[in-house]
């Protein structure tokens, strides 16, 4: 019968005398605006929950919740509950132990015995770990809930309790039962507490008795040391990778990319770059977005979207070259853009359009992108019947107001020329057929067009008189219906 831990018949009494009651999370309401499968019945949750306005209330709810809703969507609102640090967790996941369908689980006890004690009710957080831990069938079963124990506490700045649950887990007998899975959450654990050295020697460990670790724990200690400053320890770890006989992966590689864009070393960034590429390991969306948000000029240039913005990407080399007060900086640009591994995942081109998808990349990134694109577009391939520009309306931006990748691609392509409008159908969406567009790149066009930003928020330093400003808008209102309807 496999083990079920609970709290200690007495702990739900006390907790519920104890504990203040709280009024609806915030993680609740960021459910009720997202997505997922879950997110309408939380959303009623969240709504049941506003109306309570004593805890007894509030856990008859929650025990409602949970004794009527599957145990996909019970668990989803757990995981969120527990992920924002939300004292309703504990209640919930009392209730969730008494579900028909409930199997216990070490990743959500560790994790509510970490927000037990992070609240300050250290009592009942250890009771729940000892709890646990005596229905535990196996010393590998331990073992692995320490390793989650570890996890959890250092997520919540515990490190001398998690430091506790580390040297439980090497006083063990058998040492460190369960094998390679054992040492695999070891150095997770580890890595998370922040102790390179440690992981890496229980890496050393794992390889002398027999078991074969993966390019996943390597990339771990070494993206630890890395995120220390420690850079040349990093590169070691990544180098012991084919001496393990081990080929380094995009997720090496990106690791090592995002070490040095942290501190912004664009010399080894570069022989890093060169390296990959004889490797022919590509650049990703995640590579390309952590060299570019390195590149201080470029960053600038992006964001400030000045008079004097490069329009081609021949032009943005140039002009680092000529103006970059960071040397290398120009050589990491031209390398990345020697490769068009993300240009070819980023960008459609089928026989009915010509698709450039701006989803995930910073506003650097989708810069730079777009430049590429469109040398791409000018490279004299038959275009489709329409060409467009995927860029979002910005849901899954940080930055609240006008969605910053559509104000970019918007003002970039205006100063252009191009004949790319906002669809009507999709506000994230830039639209153009492909006769406007064929005109278009017959022009020349690589010299800024000093035209007015299609940004609504109005620069002080840079504002247009009215009326001019209105008939622009008037005209490319009318262009984008024309261009939609043909």
């Amino acid at each position: 019968m496999p083990a079920v831990a609970s709290l200690p018949p007495s702990a739900p009494a006390t907790a519920r005398r104890s504990r203040r009651f709280s009024p609806p999370s915030a993680s609740l309401r960021r459910a009720a605006s997202g997505g997922g499968s879950s997110w309408r019945s939380e959303r009623r949750l969240m709504s049941e929950l506003e109306r309570t306005v004593t805890a007894g209330a509030t856990e008859r709810v929650i025990r409602d919740y949970v004794g009527t809703k599957s145990e996909r969507a019970a668990l989803a609102a757990l995981s969120r509950l527990l992920m924002d640090s939300d004292p309703l967790a504990v209640p919930f996941y009392e209730a969730v132990t008494q579900a028909r369908w409930f199997k216990w689980s070490s990743i959500h006890a560790a994790a509510v015995a970490a927000l037990l004690e992070t609240n300050g009710s250290a009592e009942e957080s250890r009771s729940l770990v000892a709890d646990s831990a005596a229905r535990l069938e196996s010393a590998a079963e331990v073992a692995l809930f320490y390793c989650d124990l570890m996890a959890a506490f250092s997520s919540r700045g515990l490190k001398r309790r998690a430091m506790d649950f580390y040297a439980q887990l090497r006083a063990m007998q058998p040492p460190l039962a369960g094998g390679a899975k054992t040492y695999m959450a070891i150095i997770k654990s580890l890595c998370l507490v922040g102790l390179a050295p440690e992981a890496e020697e229980a890496l050393r460990e794992m390889v002398a008795l027999g078991y074969q670790p993966d390019a996943f724990q390597f990339g771990l200690v070494a993206k630890c040391y890395g995120k220390a400053g420690q850079l040349a320890e990093m590169e070691r770890v990544i180098a012991s990778m084919s001496d393990a006989g081990i080929r380094m992966g995009t997720g090496a590689a990106n690791i090592v990319l995002s070490c040095y864009s942290a501190c912004r070393d664009h010399g080894k960034m570069l022989i890093w770059l060169k390296k990959m590429r004889k490797l022919r390991v590509m650049p990703t969306t995640k590579a390309y977005n952590f060299v570019l948000n390195s590149c201080p000029t470029v960053v600038s240039m992006a964001r400030e979207l000045g008079p004097s913005l490069p329009l081609s990407s021949a032009q943005l080399v140039k002009k680092l070259k000529s103006g970059s007060r960071w040397p290398a900086e120009a050589e990491v640009l031209q390398e990345l853009l020697s490769a068009s591994s993300v240009l070819d995942k980023a960008m459609v081109w089928s026989e009915t359009e010509v698709k450039l998808n701006l989803h995930g990349f910073s506003i650097t990134s989708a810069y730079v992108l777009m430049l590429q694109w469109v040398d791409a577009v000018k490279g004299g391939r038959a275009l489709p019947l329409e060409v467009s520009v995927v860029c979002g309306v910005g849901k899954h931006s940080d930055v609240r107001g006008e969605p910053k990748v559509r104000e970019l691609a918007q003002e970039v392509l205006s100063r252009m020329g191009s004949p790319l409008r906002l669809s009507a159908r999709n506000k994230g969406r830039l639209v153009a057929k492909r006769d406007r567009v064929k005109e278009w790149l017959s022009t020349e066009w690589s010299a800024p067009v000093h035209v007015e930003s299609t940004d609504q928020s109005r620069n002080e330093n840079d504002q247009q008189p009215f009326l001019p400003k209105l008939f622009r808008e008037i005209g490319q209102f009318f262009s984008s219906f024309v261009s939609v309807s043909r």
